[in-house]
């Protein structure tokens, strides 16, 4: 009996419990050392990034359209999630980033040419 009442406790606490993990509207894919733009469709504010060390994000927007782009900078390979808030309402928008040196670059971002330090090469 106290078999039974500890398997349904357990199921209940199960059933109760919320479980807080980030469910991404978009993947892209990216490789290390690059920077990229994505267009998004409305101006991003509050960006969060789970893993700053391989991903850094930054917003640009003018003041004549809604849309607005984000500015990815990769550093290593690896995983990171970036959630930004946007509108009136506050709504949550998140995109799974997979820096992968083996896979395509995502064909919905623009690559920029970066300028390499000199002296590494030498």
């Amino acid at each position: 009996m106290k078999k039974i009442l500890t398997l349904l406790c357990i199921i209940a606490l199960q059933n109760t419990c919320q479980v807080f993990a980030l469910t991404p509207q978009k993947t892209i894919n990216l490789h290390s050392g690059s920077v990229y733009i994505l267009n998004v469709d409305a101006r991003p504010k509050d960006i969060q990034v789970t893993n700053p060390n391989i991903l850094e994000v930054t917003s640009t927007s003018d003041s004549f359209t809604p849309t607005g782009q984000l500015v990815l900078s990769t550093q290593n390979e690896g995983i990171s999630y970036v959630t930004y808030k946007y509108g009136k309402t506050n709504s949550e928008y998140t995109i799974k980033v997979l820096i992968d040196n083996n896979q395509s670059v995502d064909p919905s971002v623009i690559e920029l040419d970066t300028i390499k330090d000199m002296k590494k090469n030498k």
